[in-house]
């Protein structure tokens, strides 16, 4: 499985295996951020903001899933876009989890480095 950071027009494709990324960003620039997700199983990537820090250097939009193929039971992508908005560091936990389940099954880390170019 593979999970895509893309910035403006590029896109960097970074392999599921790393659990923690960087992304640098300016002041009022946005990214998108996504990780592969299959709702029929019941597990759905959410924003763990107990184990995140520095939430208030970013701007978080929830962009939902994305179905990847019209079949049923097909997986897909959740999507966030991402806008640095105040100079600092963020750095911002995901939970791969059922909702009636105590503890993820799986975790990343991204940190944001918000910094003028």
């Amino acid at each position: 499985m593979k999970r895509r950071l893309i910035l403006a027009a590029a896109a960097v494709i970074i392999s599921q295996a790393a659990a923690a990324e960087t992304l640098r960003l300016a002041p009022g620039e946005r990214a998108r951020f996504t990780l592969k997700e299959n709702p029929s199983t019941g597990y759905v990537w959410r924003i763990d903001a107990a184990a995140s820090a520095g939430l208030d250097r970013v701007a978080i939009a929830d962009a939902g899933h994305k179905r990847g193929a019209s079949m049923p039971g097909a997986p897909g992508e959740h999507r966030w876009i991402i806008c640095g908005a105040h100079a600092g560091r963020a750095v911002i936990a995901f939970a791969h989890q059922r909702p009636w389940e105590p503890a993820p099954a799986e975790t990343r880390r991204l940190e944001v480095l918000v910094a003028p170019r």
